[in-house]
C-alpha cells in the first residue's frame, strides 16, 4: 500500500510547521525543511510508510542477510557447551550436584526459557512442572552462572503468592535443593550459611505488595528458611522509559525560555531524569549479587517477570566475577545466555514493529518568520507513547551504561574497548542482525532465525581488531583479580552514546587518528564531556547550537 495524498486540512496544518523533525535512537536529530509543503508531506508519509513495519521478516535484518549477510560464517551459542565450561554435568568437582533437564525441549514447560534448563540433580522433572506453575509465565528458579567456589545465581520471575498467600511445595523444594548444592552430603548448614543465601527482588517494596492484588507478589520467607530477602528498588520499565526521554529532551533543546544557551551538560543535570541515579541503583544491585556469591553464598535473583531487570543483574554480576565474560567472545556468550536464551523481550522493548499512532501531528508553540508568536504543529517519533509504546524501555541500553561504567572503573580488566559497546548500541535498533530481535527463543525458532539473518557476532568478528582494548592485561587478570567490583558511587553521563554515535563515521575517524598518529584517548569526567574513542566530543558541544 503507498502512501496515500494529503488533504486540504492536511496541507493547511503543515503549512505551519514548515519542517519534519526526526529523532533517531542513537540520539540523531534531523530537520527536514522544505519550500514545498506537498513535498513536505510527502517525505513525512514516505517515513512513515517505510517505517511502520507490521511483520518482524518485513525487517533489514532478513534483507541483509539474504544479500550480502548469508556470506559472513555462522556462529552459534551452544547453551550445553557453557553451562559445562562451568563444570555442570561433571562427575567430580562443584557441578555434580547440578544436572541437565530437556523438560522445556519443545517450550511446553516455560515459552520464553531456553529448550535446555540447569537444575539441582535431586530435582524430578515431575517436581520443576509443578514448581513453575507457582511462578509468573512459569519462569522457575533455573541456574544461569556457577561460580568456581560452589555458589550458584539463579533467576526466576516473581511467586503467584496473591492475596491469600498461596505457597507452593515444590517451589519451596527446588529451592531449598539449589542453597543445598554446596554442601557435603550429610554436612549440617551453618548458622552463617543459613542467614547469608539471598533471595534478591530487583523492585521496590511497594510494587512487589501492591503486585500481590493480581495474583503476585514476592516470597513469604516464613517458608523458605535457608535464606534472607532482599528488595534492591529498581524503578520498572515506565520508569526508565521516562527518564530517558526527560534526558534526551535536555540534550535535544532547551525550553525556549533561554535555555538554547545552556550547555548540554547542564541542562542534562537540570533535567531531572534520575537517569545516573537508575544506573547506580543497578550496579548497586550487581555488587550486593557479587559480593554475595565471591563471599560464599548462593543468590536467587528475580523482579517481575524476570526477564528484564533480572537480566541486568544477573549479567553484570557474572561480568565482574568471570573473567571470560569480560572477552570479546565471553561477552558475546553473555548476551546470548542471559538476554537471548532467557527470554528478554528485545521485539517489545526496542519497539521494532511500527505503528502509525507514531506518527501524529501534535500541537506546539513557535515563532513564525515576522518573529511573532502561533501555534504550529509538530510530528516525530517519541520514545514510550501510551498504549502502542507501552512496552518499550532502554533495557539493554541501560545494562551497557553500566558494562560502559565498569569499563571505566577497571580500564585493564576488559578486553573490548569503548567502540565495542557503541557498535552493540547502535545495532540494538539498526535491525540488520537477528541477534536483537523476538521476544524469546521459542519466536526465532519459529521464523528459523539462526539461518535466515546473520549474528552480529559473526559480523564483528570479521573486525574484531578494531573492538581490542589496548590496556588489557588478559592473563594477568586471571591469575591476579578474578573478581571486580562495581562502585555506584562513582558513575558519568555516556557522551558518546548519547552523541549520536555511528559506526560508519567511527570508522572514518578511527582511520583518519590512526594515519595521523593520534592514539585514541578515554572518556573522562562528565562535566568536561571530553573526547571519546569514537570522535563524537565536537558533535555534543555543537547540540547547543543545531536547530531542532
Amino acid at each position: 500500500m503507498e502512501p496515500q495524498a494529503p488533504s486540504a486540512e492536511e496541507l493547511a496544518v503543515w503549512a505551519l510547521q514548515g519542517a519534519i523533525k526526526i529523532r533517531c535512537h542513537n540520539f540523531v536529530f534531523v530537520t527536514l525543511r522544505s519550500s514545498s509543503v506537498r513535498n513536505l508531506y510527502g517525505v513525512f508519509a514516505t517515513i512513515k510508510y517505510l517505517s511502520c513495519v507490521s511483520l518482524l521478516k518485513s525487517l533489514y535484518a532478513f534483507k541483509y542477510h539474504a544479500d550480502s549477510g548469508k556470506d559472513i560464517p555462522a556462529k552459534h551459542f551452544d547453551l550445553r557447551t557453557e553451562f559445562q565450561r562451568m563444570g555442570v554435568g561433571n562427575a567430580d568437582g562443584v557441578g555434580r550436584y547440578w544436572r541437565f533437564s530437556e523438560s522445556n525441549r519443545k517450550f511446553q514447560l516455560c515459552a520464553t526459557y531456553p529448550p535446555l534448563l540447569v537444575v539441582p540433580s535431586k530435582i524430578s522433572d515431575t517436581t520443576l512442572t509443578y514448581a513453575a506453575r507457582y511462578r509468573s509465565k512459569a519462569r522457575l528458579p533455573a541456574l544461569c552462572y556457577l561460580h568456581p567456589n560452589g555458589f550458584s545465581m539463579t533467576r526466576s520471575s516473581q511467586p503467584m503468592v496473591g492475596l491469600k498467600q498461596a505457597r507452593s511445595v515444590q517451589d519451596e523444594k527446588l529451592v531449598e535443593a539449589i542453597l543445598a548444592t554446596s554442601e557435603p552430603t550429610g554436612t549440617p548448614p551453618r548458622f552463617q550459611y543459613e542467614r547469608s543465601n539471598i533471595i534478591i527482588d530487583a523492585r521496590p517494596t511497594t510494587n512487589a505488595v501492591v503486585n500481590r492484588a493480581v495474583g503476585a507478589g514476592s516470597e513469604n520467607m516464613d517458608h523458605y528458611k535457608r535464606c534472607r530477602k532482599v528488595y534492591l528498588g529498581i524503578d520498572n520499565i515506565h520508569v526508565m522509559r521516562d527518564a530517558l526521554n526527560k534526558l534526551v529532551d535536555a540534550i535535544q533543546s532547551g525550553d525556549g525560555k533561554g535555555e538554547e544557551t545552556v550547555g548540554v551538560v547542564s541542562r542534562i543535570q537540570n533535567s531531572k531524569s534520575n537517569w545516573l541515579r537508575h544506573i547506580a541503583n543497578i550496579l548497586e544491585g550487581a555488587k550486593a549479587i557479587v559480593e554475595a556469591i565471591d563471599g560464599g553464598n548462593h543468590v536467587l535473583v528475580h523482579c517481575s517477570d524476570g526477564w528484564d531487570r533480572t537480566a541486568q543483574l544477573t549479567s553484570l554480576a557474572q561480568l565482574c566475577l568471570d573473567p571470560y565474560y569480560r572477552t570479546i567472545s565471553g561477552f558475546a556468550t553473555l548476551v546470548e545466555k542471559e538476554w537471548v536464551s532467557f527470554g528478554h523481550q528485545f521485539t517489545l522493548r526496542g519497539g521494532y514493529l511500527g505503528h502509525p499512532d507514531r506518527f501524529k501531528v501534535t500541537l506546539d508553540s513557535a515563532d513564525t518568520a515576522d518573529g511573532s508568536s502561533t501555534s504550529k504543529r509538530s510530528n516525530g517519533f517519541r520514545l514510550g507513547r501510551p498504549k502502542h509504546d507501552h512496552e518499550t524501555s532502554p533495557v539493554f541500553q541501560q545494562f551497557l551504561d553500566c558494562v560502559f561504567q565498569l569499563w571505566v572503573q577497571h580500564p585493564t580488566m576488559f578486553e573490548f574497548n569503548e567502540r565495542f559497546l557503541l557498535d552493540l548500541f547502535y545495532h540494538l535498533h539498526s535491525a540488520q542482525f537477528g541477534t536483537f530481535l523476538c521476544n524469546n527463543m521459542k519466536e526465532r525458532s519459529a521464523v528459523d532465525l539462526a539461518n535466515t539473518t546473520t549474528s552480529i557476532w559473526a559480523w564483528m568478528e570479521q573486525s574484531n581488531h578494531v573492538y581490542v582494548n589496548e590496556l588489557y592485561q588478559g592473563d594477568e587478570n586471571k591469575r591476579d583479580q578474578r573478581t571486580i567490583a562495581p562502585n555506584p558511587q562513582f558513575v558519568q553521563y555516556w557522551s558518546a552514546m548519547f552523541s549520536g554515535y555511528d559506526p560508519a563515521f567511527a570508522t572514518r575517524q578511527a582511520s583518519e587518528r590512526s594515519s595521523s598518529g593520534e592514539l585514541l584517548s578515554r572518556p573522562g569526567s562528565v562535566e568536561q564531556l571530553p573526547s571519546t574513542s569514537d570522535g563524537h566530543s565536537k558533535l555534543v558541544d555543537e547540540l547547543d547550537s543545531i536547530v531542532i
